[in-house]
């Protein structure tokens, strides 16, 4: 059963540590609240340790998300550790902020037969890594984050050695609705409702659990044969259509992007139906799914030109970008950048976007806002039609800790990598793998890990904005908490369809890794759309097929 830790903190707050990631929360009913919602969701019961330094109770959450008794207590099972990560906000004037500006050009390799690589969807791969000087935007590569700063001096810090827990008790907070949560764990947990206030900056703040003390969510991995062409969708296709055998294929809510030789065409992803088609004279080589003034559209490059079909059209709206324009998917909306002039795309055409101050790399458009930032932020998030800004600082996950590099922003996430004084993205170092909110800066998720893991990885953003991965490490997008931890298992993840994620297994046995189970099969699933009522499929016969979601009474 998996092991979640709730840390009653020093500073006022609550920590939930959970699958390897940590949040925080306003009092313990607040966390229990969010444990439960994560075992019915998942249909996973839990066991949950609570901690407030002094004394450690169990409390079970089922897999309806009630809270009760655990099941079995055995003493001498595995105790999660004693500490949890710290959220604490940086203070001062090093306020380590930053960028990295994530350009999705990618569109996949195409394999013998012409079709796009399962690994990849075809649409811009929604991968985001940050290169190395803010200036330099290499076409067909990602954009790079904030230039990084001269290295500092290394100064050498004594390890702060912590007093021991011998002070008297004193009140933390704890609301209503968290009493009512936790009244069927009273007896437990009862010694937490009154643990003790003491200031943010507290020598006692909880330090960020190692690895090694992590509760690894890939050891609940279940490997498993399926009779399901798409695991938990019907057999049956709603509908078909046959596509050219060497054609390549991409698909998503927008619609499904066949391109063969000279012809371009869109099928209706909830159809199957033509709904545009026309000659090309070159191949698509970047097509994403995007928001232009708020209609969603289907959008494709094709060297200075770009197409956007918009959803209830039956022609694109084209629009002429200037020469050697680099563009990126990391945001909402597509940002376009030609030498130091920004745009994006308008339901008319291009309309030019504020320049931030120099400095600053532009990193993506999320609702009407372009977020920059300089290395050592803050985020500034700038409306493209107001110029209104605001100002974003990043929570710090310790003390001491510091931004070593930006590995993505956009969709109301900033991912970043954080140390301590002298680690960098290859120096070996045990490092934090942040998600922060843009709405805010404060942290949604931290995983304990090091730059051999993660330090030259992406940040892949799957379609229909559902999941994300880097290294190892899947995330639900949404919600910016970790989901699974692939690292102790030889499972290599690719672009999330939906909540399903390509993956292979034993470096050559393709698999499809859906909840808590890794399905081995040779299904080349393009998309998941409907919010997940329907797979789209491409078959060994050239054909796409639709398969709808089973009911929960089929899937049982």
């Amino acid at each position: 059963m998996p092991r979640a830790l709730i840390s009653v903190s020093d500073d006022g707050f609550t920590y939930t540590t959970l699958n390897g990631a940590t949040s925080r929360y306003s009092d313990t009913g607040q966390a229990i609240s969010y444990l439960g919602d994560y075992a019915k969701e998942t249909a996973t019961p839990l066991t949950v340790t609570i901690d407030d330094g002094t004394k450690t109770a169990e409390i079970g959450i089922d897999e309806n998300g009630r809270v009760g008794a655990v099941p079995t207590y055995d003493s001498g099972a595995e105790e999660v550790a004693d500490e949890s990560s710290t959220a604490s906000s940086v203070h001062g004037s090093a306020e380590p902020t930053g960028d990295s500006e994530n350009a999705d050009q990618s569109t996949g390799s195409e394999n013998t037969n012409g079709r796009t690589a399962s690994g990849q969807n075809g649409f811009a791969a929604q991968e985001d890594s940050s290169g190395s000087n803010g200036d330099s935007y290499p076409m067909g590569t990602p954009f790079s984050g904030p230039a990084t700063p001269a290295a500092p001096t290394v100064k050498k810090t004594p390890v702060r050695k912590r007093s021991a827990r011998n002070r008297p008790q004193r009140l933390k907070k704890i609301t209503i609705p968290g009493l009512v949560l936790i009244g069927l764990a009273i007896l437990m947990i009862g010694a937490f409702v009154v643990p003790n206030i003491v200031p943010v900056d507290s020598p006692d703040t909880p330090q960020t659990i190692g690895s090694e003390q992590q509760v690894n969510p890939a050891s609940e991995l279940s490997v498993d044969n399926t009779q399901d062409i798409v695991p938990s969708y019907d057999n049956s296709p709603t509908w078909e259509a046959e596509v050219p055998k060497r054609a390549s294929v991409t698909a998503s809510d927008r619609g499904v992007l066949l391109v063969n030789d000279n012809r371009l065409e869109v099928l209706d992803a909830d159809t199957g139906k033509s709904r545009y088609k026309a000659k090309i004279d070159e191949s698509p080589t970047f097509a994403v799914d995007t928001v232009i003034d708020g209609r969603p559209a289907l959008l494709w490059q094709s060297g200075n030109t770009a197409e956007a079909l918009f959803d209830g059209e039956s022609k694109p709206k084209t629009y002429q970008l200037p020469e050697t324009a680099r563009i990126t998917s990391a945001g909402k909306s597509v940002l376009i950048k030609s030498g130091n002039k920004l745009s994006t795309f308008g339901a008319d055409g291009l309309v030019d976007v504020p320049t931030p101050q120099a400095g600053s790399t532009p990193m993506a458009i999320d609702d009407d806002e372009i977020f920059s930032s300089d290395w050592n932020g803050p985020v500034k998030a700038k409306n493209i039609k107001s110029g209104d800004e605001r100002s974003i600082k990043l929570e710090s996950p310790g003390d001491e800790l510091r931004v070593i590099d930006w590995i993505s922003a956009g969709h109301g996430k900033a991912i970043t990598l954080w140390g301590e004084q002298g680690a960098s993205t290859n120096s070996g170092h045990r490092i934090q793998l942040v998600v922060h909110s843009l709405d805010d800066g404060s942290i949604l998720s931290t995983v304990t890990t090091t730059t051999d893991i993660v330090g030259e990885k992406s940040w892949v953003r799957g379609q229909a904005g559902e999941r994300a991965y880097i290294g190892p490490y899947l995330f639900d997008l949404e919600s910016g908490l970790l989901l699974m931890d692939v690292s102790s298992r030889d499972i290599h993840l690719s672009e999330p369809r939906g909540s399903i994620v390509p993956c292979t297994m034993d470096t050559s046995t393709s698999c499809l890794l859906a909840g808590k189970h890794a399905f081995k099969t040779d299904t080349d699933l393009l998309a998941v759309v409907d919010k997940g009522n329907e797979a789209l499929v491409l078959g060994d016969d050239s054909t796409v097929r639709a398969y709808p979601k089973k009911s929960e009474t089929q899937d049982r």
